[in-house]
C-alpha cells in the first residue's frame, strides 16, 4: 500500500482561527510551511506523495459564503428540493462558517466569539481572501519541500482539487458556451490555473474584479508549475 498523505483536509487550528482570522489572514502562510515542513521531516522518509490541500474550493466556498439549512417547514416529496436541503445542511459543517444560525443556535458561546475571527466580515470577498491565501500556502509549501526535502526523499507534492461538469443547456448557443466555460473557471479553473499558470482565470478577474485580488508577478513565479502530479 502506497501513502498519499494530505496535509491539510479543513482541519484548521482554532487558536489559529482566533489568533488572526485563519485563512483569511496571510499570516497563515508561515504557519502552514512551518507544519508542512515538520511533516515532511518526521514522514518524509516513509511518504512519497504529499497532497497540500483537498478540494479547496468546497473548504472556502462552504467556509467562506452565508449558507443555512432549511427550515422544518420546508420538507416537501420533491427530489430536488430534498437534494438543495441535504446541500444546504452539509454546508453548515465545514467550518469556520460564521454564518450558519445552525451553529448559533447549538452554541450561543461560539456566536460571542465569532466576531472576533472575522474583525472585517465581507461575504462578497472573504472566499475570494481565503482562496488566494490558501493558494500561497500551497505555493510556500511546495517551495519548501522541492527546495529542502525532496532531493533526498525522492518525493512528489501536489492538490487535489474538485468540480462539477457542466453542460451547455444549448449546445448551439455561444452564451450558453461561455457560461459553460465561466462555471468551470469558478470551481476547478479557480485553484488549477494558479498551479499551472499562476494566475487566476481571466473570467474570474473579469467578472469579480472588485472582490478578487490578482497575484503579483513574484507571487506568480512561486505558484507556476506547483504540481508534481
Amino acid at each position: 500500500m502506497t501513502p498519499f498523505v494530505t496535509l491539510f483536509h479543513w482541519d484548521l487550528p482554532n487558536c489559529l482561527q482566533l489568533e488572526y482570522g485563519g485563512m483569511l489572514s496571510d499570516q497563515i502562510v508561515k504557519d502552514f510551511v512551518e507544519f508542512a515542513e515538520l511533516c515532511f521531516q518526521e514522514f518524509g522518509n516513509r511518504v512519497k506523495f504529499w497532497t497540500t490541500f483537498n478540494e479547496p474550493w468546497s473548504y472556502v466556498v462552504h467556509g467562506y459564503t452565508p449558507g443555512d439549512d432549511f427550515s422544518e417547514d420546508d420538507t416537501t416529496g420533491d427530489n430536488s428540493t430534498t437534494v438543495q436541503r441535504s446541500s444546504q445542511r452539509a454546508r453548515m459543517h465545514l467550518p469556520p462558517n460564521r454564518l450558519s444560525r445552525r451553529i448559533r443556535r447549538f452554541d450561543s458561546t461560539i456566536e460571542t466569539t465569532r466576531d472576533t475571527w472575522f474583525p472585517v466580515n465581507d461575504p462578497a470577498t472573504d472566499a475570494y481572501t481565503a482562496a488566494r491565501n490558501l493558494l500561497l500556502c500551497h505555493s510556500a509549501a511546495v517551495q519548501s519541500y522541492r527546495q529542502k526535502f525532496q532531493m533526498y526523499q525522492n518525493g512528489k507534492i501536489g492538490i487535489v482539487l474538485n468540480s462539477n461538469y457542466h453542460y451547455a443547456f444549448d449546445s448551439t448557443s455561444q452564451d450558453d458556451q461561455d457560461a459553460v466555460q465561466r462555471a468551470f473557471d469558478f470551481m476547478l479553473g479557480w485553484f488549477l490555473e494558479p498551479v499551472i499558470y499562476g494566475q487566476f482565470p481571466a473570467s474570474m478577474l473579469q467578472y469579480a474584479a472588485g472582490n478578487i485580488v490578482p497575484f503579483s508577478d513574484e507571487e506568480k513565479k512561486g505558484l507556476a508549475g506547483s504540481v508534481d502530479w
